[in-house]
C-alpha cells in the first residue's frame, strides 16, 4: 500500500504549485506577529565537495541592539615576488647546499635542481602577524610546484616559526605541507602537529594556485584556488585543551623545502609569486601610509632597490666634509632619505647648493615602484670645526620631482625640472668666526611640518638644498643631522 500524497488545488486555501512541480509557498504577512514565520539566514561558504562533509554554511551574527556584525580586513602584509633580489630589510633567508633564488616570475627554491640529502631552505618575513579576540588572519600564497610527490621532499608553507639550522622545521604555526603522500594541512602547537587528512588535490605542474589560510582562535581552514573556483580542502579544529591552533599569537610567513631521509626521488621546486596577510573583523582607523609603512618596512628600502635603512649614517663613524654643488651631490654628502651633512664653509654667496638628494626607486617589473610620502623635515647644525668667514644667513629649500640629479634640470616633453617648497623654519643664522661645538641658531626652529605632504614620484629626486647669505666663508665645517619623516604609498 502507498502513503498518502499531498495534491496540488488552485482555490485560494489550497497548496498550489508551478509547472515543474515545485510548491508555492508564501510567508505570512509582517502584520500578524504571532503567526509570523520566519527563515534562517545563511551563506554558503563551501559546497563540502573536497571535504567530504555537508556545504560549510555560516550566519550573520546580529547584536543586541539590531546590528549586523560587519568584518572589514585591515591589509598587514603584500609583498608581489617579481624583484631580482631577495629584500633583505623585510625577509629572512636560510640555506643549506639547496638554494633559492629571485626573478621576474617568482622566488623559486631549490634553484640549482639539486636532490642531494639533507639540503635545504627557509625564507620566512621578519614581520609577524596576530591572531586576536575575535578575529581572523588569512594568509595568502600564489604558489605553484615543478613536481609532486617527490619522495623524501617536504615543502611547507604558511604561517610559523621554524628553525634557522637545516632541515628547517616549523616549531609552531599553521601551515601546508607537500610530501611524498600528498598535501596536507599542520597546525602546529609548540612543536606538537596536528595533521589534516590528506587533501584531495593534484596541482598542474608550473601552475599558479592560490592557496588560503584562515586562523582563528578555535579552528584553522586551508582553502585552494585553482583559477576559478576556491574550495575547503580542510579543517583543523583546535585540540582539546589548547587555546588556539598554534602556541603563539603572532607568527612570521614562511617557506621551507628540505630533502630528509635520503635523495629526492626528483628534482622539485615550488616557486612563489606573491603573498599577504589581511585580518577581519577589528575596527580600526589607521593612515594608508601607516598601513604601507608597516607592509614594506619603517625607514627603509622597498623590494627590488636598496636594502637596509635609507638614512646616511655611517656606524661609529664621522663623514668627510664637502662643499655642495648645484648640479650634482657632491662626494661624501649624504645620498639617502636623510643622514649627516658635513659642509665645508666655502659654498658660494646666493647659490642653491645640494646637501641631501635621494632618488625614489623607479617602478618596473623588478621593483616596488612606490611613491614616497613625505610629511616633515627636521634639522639641526652645529660648528664643528672653527668657521672663518661670515655673518651669513643660511636658508633651506626642499626640491622635488626633478628626474636628474642636477637642480638646473630642465622641464621638458621627456624631462622634468625641480620643484620648490621653501623651508623659512630651518633659516639659520652663522656669526662671524664662530667658535667650534657651539650650535648654529635656528629662530624659526628645527622642523618644516607639511599639513599638506610632498609625493614623489619612482625615478624623481628629493633634494634638501641651502644658500647662503651674507658674507662668504672661507674655512670651517658646519656638521648638520637632517632627518625627514616619511613613508610609502
Amino acid at each position: 500500500m502507498s502513503g498518502a500524497k499531498i495534491g496540488f488545488g488552485s482555490g485560494v486555501t489550497e497548496l498550489t504549485g508551478d509547472a515543474l512541480g515545485y510548491a508555492k509557498v508564501s510567508l505570512p504577512g509582517a502584520d500578524v506577529p504571532a503567526s509570523v514565520g520566519g527563515i534562517r539566514m545563511f551563506s554558503e561558504n563551501d559546497t563540502g565537495e573536497f571535504t567530504v562533509t555537508d556545504p560549510q554554511l555560516l550566519s550573520p551574527e546580529t547584536d543586541l541592539d539590531y546590528r549586523l556584525r560587519v568584518a572589514p580586513d585591515i591589509l598587514m602584509e603584500d609583498e608581489t615576488f617579481n624583484a631580482l633580489a631577495q629584500n633583505t630589510g623585510k625577509f629572512q633567508y636560510h640555506n643549506t647546499t639547496m638554494t633559492n633564488a629571485w626573478s621576474t616570475g617568482g622566488m623559486t627554491t631549490n634553484s640549482g635542481n639539486i636532490t642531494t640529502t639533507t639540503t635545504g631552505t627557509s625564507f620566512r618575513s621578519y614581520a609577524t602577524f596576530p591572531t586576536f579576540g575575535t578575529s581572523t588572519t588569512s594568509a595568502d600564497f600564489e604558489f605553484a610546484f615543478s613536481a609532486w610527490l617527490v619522495g623524501n621532499t617536504v615543502i611547507d608553507f604558511g604561517m610559523g616559526i621554524n628553525a634557522v639550522a637545516n632541515p628547517y622545521a616549523p616549531t609552531d604555526g599553521v601551515y601546508f605541507r607537500a610530501t611524498s603522500a600528498g598535501l596536507f594541512g599542520v597546525a602546529n602547537f609548540n612543536g606538537v602537529e596536528t595533521v589534516s587528512s590528506v587533501m584531495a588535490f593534484t596541482p598542474t605542474l608550473n601552475k599558479k594556485y592560490q592557496f588560503i589560510i584562515y586562523l582563528h582562535h578555535r579552528s584553522v581552514e586551508f582553502w585552494i584556488n585553482d583559477g576559478g573556483t576556491t574550495s575547503l580542502y580542510g579543517v583543523i579544529t583546535t585540540p582539546s585543551g589548547y587555546g588556539q591552533p598554534a602556541a603563539s599569537p603572532s607568527l612570521p610567513l614562511f617557506v621551507r623545502h628540505a630533502i630528509v631521509g635520503g635523495a629526492a626521488s626528483a628534482i622539485c621546486n615550488a616557486i612563489l609569486s606573491n603573498w599577504n596577510v589581511r585580518v577581519g573583523g577589528p575596527n580600526t582607523s589607521r593612515p594608508y601610509g601607516e598601513f604601507c609603512n608597516a607592509i614594506s618596512g619603517s625607514y627603509q628600502g622597498l623590494t627590488g632597490g636598496t636594502m637596509g635603512s635609507l638614512a646616511t649614517y655611517v656606524n661609529s663613524t664621522n663623514p668627510t666634509a664637502a662643499v655642495p654643488a648645484n648640479t650634482a651631490l657632491t662626494a661624501n654628502l649624504p645620498g639617502g632619505i636623510g643622514g649627516q651633512a658635513w659642509e665645508t664653509f666655502t659654498l658660494a654667496v646666493n647659490t642653491d647648493g645640494i646637501i641631501n638628494s635621494f632618488q625614489v626607486p623607479a617602478a618596473g617589473p623588478n621593483a616596488s615602484g612606490k611613491r614616497l610620502k613625505i610629511t616633515a623635515i627636521k634639522l639641526s647644525s652645529f660648528v664643528q670645526t672653527v668657521l672663518v668667514g661670515g655673518p651669513l644667513a643660511r636658508t633651506f629649500t626642499l626640491a622635488f620631482g626633478h628626474t636628474a640629479v642636477s637642480l638646473a634640470t630642465a622641464e621638458a616633453a621627456a624631462t622634468k625640472a625641480r620643484r620648490i617648497v621653501l623651508l623659512p623654519e630651518l633659516t639659520q643664522v652663522v656669526t662671524a668666526a664662530q667658535a667650534v661645538s657651539t650650535m648654529v641658531s635656528q629662530p624659526g626652529g628645527m622642523r618644516a611640518q607639511f599639513d599638506n605632504p610632498i609625493y614623489v614620484n619612482p625615478g624623481e629626486f628629493v633634494a634638501l638644498c641651502v644658500k647662503h647669505i651674507g658674507t662668504v666663508g672661507t674655512s670651517g665645517t658646519i656638521a648638520t643631522n637632517i632627518q625627514y619623516d616619511y613613508c610609502w604609498e
